[in-house]
């Protein structure tokens, strides 16, 4: 009876520790310059194209919130809430954590910030979108 008890109990521990996610720093890509920059005539609109082009690929709803910066924001499942701030230049733009819910987003003790490791990856894809487009326009 003993041994079923503990083998019990350590099969429900085991089911506890998979199910718990680890959280991961928050990331803030920054990019455009190289690719931008090789393009000669690359304008602010350029940029701008670039970046709500990148964010409808995504599947990211994007909305203009001033001349140079764009709000984006990403629903996963009806479940998982993401927004970035995207503020840019005809040479570079970066993407700034705004805000989430169902993230589990906190702040540590060494003042950086962790969250879901699915925030990097959606905001890494919406990156790599974004180089992309840019990368394409002649």
């Amino acid at each position: 009876m003993n041994t079923r008890f503990l083998l019990t109990l350590l099969i429900a521990l085991l089911m506890l520790s998979v199910g718990c996610r680890k959280t991961s720093n928050v990331a803030t890509p920054s990019g455009g310059s190289g690719a931008a920059m090789a393009q000669e005539h690359f304008t602010l609109q350029d940029m701008r194209d670039a970046i709500l082009k990148g964010c409808a690929d995504k599947n990211w709803r994007a909305v203009e919130t001033d001349a140079n910066t764009i709000e984006a924001t990403n629903i996963v499942r009806n479940k998982h809430t993401v927004v970035v701030s995207i503020p840019y230049t005809a040479k570079s733009y970066s993407i700034n954590y705004k805000s989430s819910s169902n993230m589990g987003y906190k702040a540590k003790s060494d003042g950086t910030f962790s969250i879901h490791p699915n925030y990097n990856n959606w905001v890494n894809n919406l990156d790599k979108a974004i180089r992309a487009n840019i990368a394409q326009k002649k």
